[in-house]
């Protein structure tokens, strides 16, 4: 069972047990959404879920939503998302399912959520994956297996070499006099910009957590000792100074006005140590959240993962930083025909998304940890540079395991194969 060709079948049978839910052509939706257009939503739901034969959710999930929209006006994604993540649960009056819920019964039972959406689309879409969370767990700890096998030094250096670009900033800025009568201000300035957007990519490059690391924060590899336990990583995510650190979420009432305020006031710390670098922002961003809720929080009062990005950290982030919703933000078209005019045209004549949807953040992860007896909760916050198409954990934990299945020989591949 510890041979390659073993893990990877495993990982194929995990595969099978996840649901995909695919719906091309119908517009996301926030909670405004019509019942008859609600009811049709859990319809389809409740269809594809009958023909692939499957049930309601009965432990916890990691879920993903992949949408986009093509209205000239639509709904933020967080919005969106809260509105999908509701007809998801409980089952409406008149919907053809012989279970309360659908997918899940409640969204506690979320322990690992990603949302994405694109804005602007020719044609609207969503798709909706869930897994088992311990099966996301089998993954990631294979993943991570698999990293070790087929890793090499090469991201490191380049992590490292990227990271000269903010000391180069930072040197640029402080010299800024002599180099303003070096290149003049014109090419001061179109330097400044290029490297401005280097070091950002760099700093806020460096914020996410990789794959290992959130393993190691959940105890994985099982049975193989790092040196430090789960909750020392995760105590180490919690002190970065590349991370929003926000506290512990409210348990008690009237916390969440005390929550808030510690929001705004890391916002505040954050920006005075990185605003040199980072204020305006010319990078999209999307944001990667880590919460550990304390050991004393009452299971009924346990916050939505959704929720925590909802009510508590876009309101607060996106006005903060200038966050916007896509890279195409980010790029001055004006500038670029004058510049390159054929690259220009390639993207068409009218390339920016709907203007009501410019605030906001490319995409959101939020993963749960376990509750630690006699330790506190946090939440920590990453604004993650998104203009490299990396993807979000699930999406590149699912990418290492493929390419460490690549590069097996066939002899390694087919074991399970040729002794059967």
């Amino acid at each position: 069972m510890a041979s390659d060709a073993d893990k990877y079948a495993r990982y194929e049978a995990r595969r099978r047990k996840r649901v995909h839910i695919y719906m091309d052509g119908i517009e996301p939706q926030s909670k405004k959404m019509s019942v008859p257009d609600r009811t049709a939503f859990q319809g389809e739901v409740a269809a594809q879920l009958k023909a692939i034969k499957r049930s309601t959710f009965r432990g916890d999930v990691a879920l993903r939503l992949d949408l986009a929209t093509a209205s000239k006006t639509p709904p933020h994604a967080h919005t969106i998302a809260k509105n999908l993540l509701d007809l998801l649960g409980n089952r409406m009056t008149g919907v053809d399912w012989p279970r309360k819920s659908l997918l899940y019964a409640d969204d506690r039972q979320i322990q690992a959520l990603s949302v994405m959406c694109r804005h602007g689309e020719d044609k609207p879409s969503m798709r909706i994956e869930g897994r088992p969370f311990p099966a996301m767990l089998d993954d990631l700890e294979l993943a991570t297996d698999a990293i070790s096998v087929t890793g090499t030094m090469q991201p490191y250096y380049e992590r490292d070499r990227e990271g000269e670009w903010v000391e180069t900033f930072r040197e640029l800025i402080l010299d800024e006099e002599n180099q303003r009568r070096s290149l003049g201000d014109d090419m001061y300035e179109a330097y400044k910009k290029m490297v401005r957007w280097s070091a950002q990519r760099a700093l806020l490059g460096r914020s996410s957590v990789n794959i290992p690391v959130l393993g190691w924060m959940y105890g994985l590899p099982r049975g193989i000792p790092t040196g430090f336990d789960s909750s020392k990583w995760a105590d180490l995510l919690g002190k970065s100074k590349l991370r929003l650190q926000v506290g512990e979420l409210p348990i008690a009432a009237g916390g969440s006005y005390a929550f808030r305020q510690k929001i705004t006031n890391e916002i505040s710390a954050f920006k005075q140590r990185w605003d040199w670098i980072i204020d305006p922002l010319v990078v999209a961003v999307a944001l990667e959240v880590v919460v550990r809720p304390s050991a004393k929080t009452p299971p009924d009062v346990l916050h939505d993962l959704d929720n925590i990005v909802r009510d508590y950290l876009i309101p607060r982030i996106v006005p903060a930083f200038g966050t916007v919703s896509d890279h195409r933000w980010t790029i001055d078209f004006a500038e670029l025909r004058t510049r390159d005019p054929k690259l220009a045209e390639a993207w068409g004549p009218n390339p920016m998304p709907p203007a009501g949807t410019r605030n906001g953040v490319t995409r959101y992860e939020v993963w749960r940890l376990p509750a630690v007896e006699d330790e506190q909760g946090f939440v920590s916050v990453a604004l993650v540079a998104d203009m490299d198409a990396t993807g979000d954990i699930m999406e590149q934990v699912d990418e290492r395991i493929e390419e460490w299945r690549d590069s097996l020989g066939d002899e390694k591949r087919h074991t399970r194969r040729r002794r059967l």
